[in-house]
C-alpha cells in the first residue's frame, strides 16, 4: 500500500506526495539536489525525527498506523533505517546519575555521538558499579534552542562541569533501570564485547540483544492520565493534579521493585483482578504533602512512595475535614466498612 506522505518546513506545509518515492522526489528538486534519499523521510516520519538543511527544518508525516507498521517492520528486519541502539559510559564521580533520575524524567545528556530521536541508549556506569544500570531513549537529538539543562546541581567534578557547558546536547527520557551482575564488565565480554567501554559505541547482534533482554520495553508508559478524577458536583468535573514526585519513572520503578505492583491501601492486584492486561500497572502515590517539600528535596522511593490502585490515589488527594487520610487511616476505613 502506497504511504502518502506530507512535508513541513519550518512550521509550514511545503506538499502532500502521494508516496514516499514523489516526496523524496519533491525534495530533491527543492533543495536544487541530485541525490534521491529516502533515508531521512523514512526516518522522520517513523520515529518523528526533524531533518536540517542549514537553517531550514523539515519534517515528515505520514499516517500513524502506516508509521507504526513501518517502524515494527524495520527493527524485526535490522533495517539500515531502524532506531539505533548504543552503548553510552557514564562515570558517577564525574555526574551523579542516580540523584538526577531521582529528581528528572529527562536529562540533557553530551551529544558525542549523531544521537537522533528514537534512539535507545543503554548506560553503563563505571567507577565501583561497572554495570549496564539504565536505559534511556533519545526524546530530542539535538538541542538547537538555548534551553539546556545544565543539571550543575549534580556535577561532582567541577572542572568538567565547566568544559560541559561547550558541548552540543541531547535530550533523553528515562525508561527503566536494573541492577544485576549479569550487565557487568565481565558478562558483556563474555557476549560480545571487546576491551573496555571508553565512549559510545553502537550495539548489534548478540550483545545489543543480551542488554536489551534485561530491560522491559517501557516502564514509564500509560500509568497517569493528566489527572487523578476527583468527583463530580454541579456538573462541573473536579480533578487533582498527579505530582512530579508521583510521576518519576526512576523513582516509581524502584518503589514498584520494593513494595510490588499491589495496592497497599485495599491490596488490588490488576493482573489477578484483570489478567495480562493488568500486569505490572500501579500507580505511585507520594505520601509527603508538597508544601512540606523543600525546593532541594530528593525523593526517597521507599520512604516517600508507595504503590497503590487508581480509587486509592484518588481518595488520598482528597481532604476531609480540611486534611488528606493517610495510607493507615485509608485503609482502615475500607476495613471498618467492610465489616458493616
Amino acid at each position: 500500500m502506497a504511504c502518502p506522505i506530507t512535508i513541513i518546513k519550518n512550521d509550514e506545509l511545503l506538499v502532500e506526495a502521494p508516496n514516499i518515492q514523489e516526496a523524496a522526489r519533491f525534495l530533491a528538486n527543492h533543495l536544487n539536489s541530485k541525490t534521491l534519499s529516502f533515508d531521512p523521510i523514512e526516518r522522520g516520519y517513523v520515529y518523528d525525527i526533524p531533518y536540517y538543511v542549514i537553517e531550514d527544518e523539515f519534517r515528515f508525516v505520514a499516517p500513524e498506523e502506516m508509521a507504526t507498521n513501518r517502524r515494527k517492520e524495520l527493527e524485526e528486519r535490522g533495517h539500515k533505517n531502524a532506531r539505533r541502539v548504543w552503548l553510552v559510559p557514564a562515570n558517577p564521580q564525574e555526574y551523579d546519575l542516580a540523584s538526577a533520575f531521582s529528581r528528572y524524567d529527562t536529562l540533557d545528556w553530551k551529544r558525542s555521538f549523531n544521537y537522533e530521536k528514537g534512539d535507545l541508549l543503554f548506560l553503563y556506569v563505571s567507577g565501583n558499579v561497572q554495570k549496564v544500570r539504565y536505559k534511556v531513549e533519545v526524546v530530542e537529538g539535538l538541542i538547537r534552542t538555548n534551553d539546556v539543562h545544565d543539571n550543575k546541581t549534580f556535577w561532582n567534578d567541577e572542572e568538567k562541569y565547566n568544559k560541559s557547558l561547550d558541548y552540543n546536547w541531547t535530550r533523553v527520557r528515562f525508561v527503566d533501570e536494573v541492577d544485576t551482575s549479569e550487565l557487568s564488565l565481565t558478562r558483556l565480554r563474555e557476549h560480545g564485547l571487546k576491551g573496555n567501554i571508553q565512549g559510545s559505541m553502537k550495539l548489534t547482534g548478540d550483545l545489543r540483544d543480551y542488554i536489551m533482554s534485561f530491560f522491559g520495553e517501557d516502564l514509564t508508559q500509560g500509568y497517569y492520565p493528566d489527572e487523578v478524577p476527583r468527583t463530580l458536583e454541579e456538573g462541573k468535573r473536579k480533578s487533582v493534579l498527579v505530582n512530579v514526585y508521583e510521576r518519576n519513572p526512576f523513582a516509581r520503578t524502584q518503589c514498584i521493585s520494593h513494595y510490588g505492583a499491589r495496592c497497599q491501601v485495599c491490596d488490588l492486584n490488576f493482573e489477578t483482578k484483570y489478567g495480562e492486561v493488568g500486569k505490572d500497572f500501579i500507580h505511585v502515590h507520594h505520601i509527603i504533602p508538597l508544601h512540606q517539600i523543600q525546593q532541594d528535596y530528593s525523593v526517597d522511593p521507599i520512604q516517600d512512595l508507595i504503590p497503590v490502585c487508581p480509587n486509592c490515589h484518588a481518595m488520598l488527594h482528597r481532604k476531609e475535614n480540611g486534611s488528606y487520610l493517610s495510607i493507615a487511616q485509608l485503609r482502615k476505613r475500607i476495613v471498618d466498612l467492610n465489616r458493616v
